[in-house]
């Protein structure tokens, strides 16, 4: 009976509190995303200004990457154990913090420390978020609820690059730095201001040990697994492009300037659209079907991109983003619906997996450019897409689905 009734007070989207949770997550995936990707633009800067090559310069995107997964699995933890609120609000201080402190940096390789340090401290907002929605809402608002985190992030995404490139190209790569620090200022304020308190949360009263187990038992979990291994190759396909574009758009027939190469990254704009509408469709059609579409929109778009107009390459750009954003959404809910324990345990291992895919598609990837060009990079991640689509068809069992339908006709 007391189960039931707090279940029955859980947020709503008719509630108040349902989108302040919402509003604050997105302030700390603002941070959060745009301070992890603000360097993805400026990697032809740092190849002029330290004498490195591009494959070395985008060790400030795939080293940051890798600090997250221990960041992930610890901070997912600690999260599951002592609380989400606490995590998530004393993470943002340190990513926050370090930003401050990057341009104050002359080396490459103490920039280097910084961004590896901040790597671990990024992965605060992503390991709590889920589960934190998990405990506070209702199981039929989390797909509404996730996509308008997803969309955050893909915002996120957009500013740091965006901002980073003009402010760059305009001015120097300190001053950009400087401004996204004070933006993070204001978005961190808005985070501890708007956040619910934890309701239902139920820290670990056992031992560490048993909540260790607990947590890995997730790797058991042939539906997870599927989904930790389509989170993997999504990104290498997204982050591969992000990376490399730069480096295609400044050479011929293109020659852009980093100016405008950064306004390439509005192409984000459908990553912030996209989700919000995939949570409501997938309402009707289910989640599977939902992230089908997306995968195959995200194969258009990279095709696309191979023609040597800008024209073609900036939608190619735009269905990409559409397409990798709502196959995303729809994974992350997945996961935050089929785990039935640990639940941030089980969205850490989620963007492990995620951001592995970062680090494949940041360095791993720079092989390919280094030998065969654009070319090279958009054979790989097409080849890749029916890969996404064997493991699309696992990932969320008929329980689940059968869940999906019951909690609709409830509704």
């Amino acid at each position: 009976m007391v189960d039931q009734v707090n279940r029955e007070q859980r947020y709503t989207s008719k509630d108040a509190g349902f989108w302040k949770a919402a509003a604050s997550l997105g302030c700390g995936a603002l941070l959060v995303f745009s301070s992890l990707y603000a360097f993805q633009p400026l990697l032809p800067i740092f190849v002029k200004e330290f004498q490195i090559t591009p494959t070395t310069s985008s060790l400030l995107m795939s080293l940051p990457v890798i600090t997250m997964i221990p960041g992930l699995l610890i901070l997912g933890f600690v999260s599951d154990r002592y609380g989400r609120t606490m995590v998530m609000k004393v993470s943002l201080l340190f990513v926050l913090g370090l930003l401050l402190l990057m341009p104050l940096m002359n080396s490459f390789l103490l920039l280097l420390i910084l961004r590896c340090v901040q790597g671990f401290f990024l992965a605060g907002i992503p390991a709590s978020a889920m589960g934190y929605l998990a405990d506070e809402v209702e199981p039929y608002n989390i797909g509404l609820a996730t996509s308008i985190y997803i969309a955050s992030n893909a915002m996120g995404g957009l500013s740091g690059r965006v901002t980073t490139g003009y402010l760059t190209d305009v001015y120097s790569w300190k001053i950009s730095l400087l401004s996204l620090a004070a933006f993070g200022l204001v978005v961190t304020v808005c985070f501890y201001l708007l956040l619910p308190a934890s309701r239902f949360f139920n820290g670990g009263s056992r031992s560490m040990i048993h909540d260790m187990k607990g947590m890995f038992v997730h790797l058991k979990d042939r539906r997870l697994l599927s989904l930790f291994t389509l989170g993997f190759l999504i990104q290498v396909i997204f982050t591969g492009v992000w990376t490399y574009l730069p480096f295609y758009l400044e050479a011929e027939p293109f020659t852009l300037s980093l100016k405008w190469i950064s306004f390439t990254y509005s192409a984000y704009i459908l990553g912030v659209v996209s989700p919000p509408m995939a949570g409501r469709i997938s309402s009707s059609i289910g989640l599977r079907r939902t992230m089908i579409i997306g995968l195959f929109t995200l194969l258009v778009g990279v095709v696309l991109t191979i023609h040597q107009s800008i024209t073609l390459v900036m939608i190619g750009l735009c269905i990409i983003c559409a397409g990798f954003f709502i196959a995303h959404s729809m994974a992350s809910a997945s996961v935050a619906k089929t785990a039935e324990h640990h639940k941030s345990g089980a969205s850490s291992f989620y963007l492990i997996s995620y951001y592995a895919g970062v680090a494949a598609g940041s360095s791993g990837v720079g092989v390919l450019w280094d030998r065969f060009g654009w070319g090279g990079v958009v054979s790989l991640l097409v080849l890749v897409v029916p890969l996404l689509a064997m493991f699309s068809q696992k990932q969320v069992s008929k329980r689940y689905r059968n869940n999906d339908f019951r909690e609709e006709k409830a509704r």
